[in-house]
């Protein structure tokens, strides 16, 4: 089912991109769920339209990211199953922070950060952890590093740099 177990492996660390079937239908349908998973969060905070736009804004930094990344590397020919799995394992994970959020209540932007459950607030700092140590992983595999922990300091670089622009991108929308 167009890499659903290598990417679970992926997730669990036992795999790595390079395990994903390169091919366009993998990434058409992991970039499709990531949009999906993208716009179930996003539609309830900023609307349809500012949501869409949002998402594929941070699909296209996240290409751009992995592409540069990895021709800085010299390994650019591994573009597809990189981005696939940073796509998808964001995706499976941003679905889970979704989840977490509708246990809080959905999302409010009225509501005092102390009215959020400890158990709720500790649940996204955990995935928060694993989408960063899945991201260094895939980024440790695809840039053939010694370290993973140089693949994670690589991937709060594209967390810092895509947050950016989001929250620039926020501010010009309103």
């Amino acid at each position: 089912m167009n890499g659903l177990t290598p990417m679970l492996n992926i997730l669990r660390l036992h795999s790595g991109p390079q395990d994903l079937p390169a091919d366009n239908g993998t990434l058409t349908f992991w970039v499709g769920i990531a949009l999906i998973a993208g716009m179930v969060i996003g539609i309830p905070l900023y609307g349809f339209g500012q949501a869409l736009a949002l998402n594929v804004m941070d699909l296209v930094v996240l290409y751009a990211f992995v592409v540069i990344v990895l021709s800085l590397r010299g390994v650019p020919d591994r573009w597809r199953q990189t981005f696939t799995a940073m796509a998808g394992t964001g995706a499976v994970l941003g679905l889970l922070m979704a989840l977490l959020m509708l246990l809080a209540g959905g999302p409010d932007p009225a509501r005092e950060p102390e009215d959020v459950a400890t158990g709720i607030v500790l649940g996204m700092l955990v995935l928060f952890a694993w989408l960063l140590l899945v991201f260094g992983h895939i980024l440790q595999q695809a840039l053939g590093l010694g370290m993973r922990l140089v693949g994670m300091l690589i991937a709060l670089g594209y967390i810092v740099i895509s947050s950016v622009l989001t929250q620039t991108a926020i501010g010009l929308f309103q």
